[in-house]
Parts: C-alpha cells; structure tokens; sequence
C-alpha cells in the first residue's frame, strides 16, 4: 500500500471513530463498516449502472468539514453492491453516501444511497468579501442561523454546490441545502441583505 494511502485510511478510521459511524463487520473482526459521503470519481463514460457483471475499481475523494485537502481513496464495487435509487445509476463526480467495509487498501461498497438533505436558514459571515460560484475549490463559510443570531455555524461548499445566483454577498440571507447529519452545502437559494 502506497504511504498516502495508508496515512488516508487511518485518518478516515479515526474520524469515524471519533463521530461514532463506525462499527465492527460481522466478517471479519479486521475489517470495520463504514458511512462516508462524498464524490465518485474515475467511472466510465455514462456513469456507473447497478447490478455490475464484475468487479470494478473507482476513485472517491471525502470533502474535509474543517477545511483543507479532500481525502482521496480507491473503492471497488462488486456484483453484490446494492443501490438504494430506482435509476440504478450513479454519474461522475456526483455526491453520494457510501456504505461498506474499509479494507486495508481500499473501501469495499456495499451499497450506494443519495444524500438526504435538510434545510437550514440564515445570513452569510463573508470576511474576505464576495464568493464567485461556482468556486474552483472547496471553501467554508460561516452563516448565523435563524434563531441563532450570535453564534455563526462553519459549512463548506464545494465547485458542485448550486445556486441560482453567481455571486454571495456578506449578509445576504441563504437558505442553505445541507446533507443530513454534516455541514456540506448541496445548494444555497439567495435573497436580499437585512
């Protein structure tokens, strides 16, 4: 196994460890089940279509809640991986939640669910200024949530996150599309500054 790899996968081991989303398999007492929400990346042309014939290989990168580099891991699917959507299909660089067992050198699905989304209301912290969407880069940004006026809330976009408007303003009110139980931002609708 490649160092980065190595250093990646315990990264990961103890961040859900520490968030309480990690449990032992029923396999193998090694071998540790998984919940990660993140981007699939290197799939074939089309996208990736469930039930696979064979084994394939994809890469899935983990956006970083507290800012910085994603961490970057190989996963693999099998003919038994499952796909909670009645489409059956999952396209590059789509956001989605994976379950599986975090082997040594990779992340071995089990199955594939979108992102369950909730809806937070507030008004942008833009210290720097104005944002441009869609960023090139995930950046985090804080919001001070309705009913919370004082006490600002870090989330992070990413270059996927959608808006209708191409521009955020410090102050301006969002109503934020964040995937359940974490801080990343999925959409943001906009209206005008208090």
């Amino acid at each position: 196994m490649v160092d980065g790899q190595r250093i990646a996968a315990a990264i990961l081991v103890v961040t859900f460890l520490f968030a309480g989303t990690c449990r032992t398999a029923a396999g193998s007492a090694d071998d540790v089940e998984v919940e990660l929400v993140g981007f699939l990346g290197k799939l074939p042309e089309g996208g990736l279509r469930l039930p696979l014939s064979s084994r394939m290989i994809a890469r899935f990168e983990v956006p970083n809640e507290q800012g910085g580099a994603r961490v970057a891991f190989t996963v693999e699917f099998t003919p038994r991986t499952e796909f909670s959507r009645d489409a059956g299909r999952v396209r590059g660089d789509q956001l989605v939640v994976l379950e599986g067992v975090l082997k040594p050198d990779r992340l071995q699905v089990l199955r594939v669910r979108e992102v369950d989304v909730a809806e937070y209301s507030g008004r942008l912290s833009l210290r720097d200024g104005p944002l441009a969407l869609p960023l090139a880069t995930d950046q985090l940004v804080e919001v001070f949530l309705d009913g919370a006026p004082n006490l600002p809330v870090t989330f992070l976009l990413t270059p996927r996150t959608t808006s209708r408007r191409t521009s955020l303003r410090d102050g301006q009110l969002v109503t934020l599309a964040v995937v359940n139980g974490r801080r990343l931002v999925v959409g943001i609708e906009t209206s005008a500054a208090r």
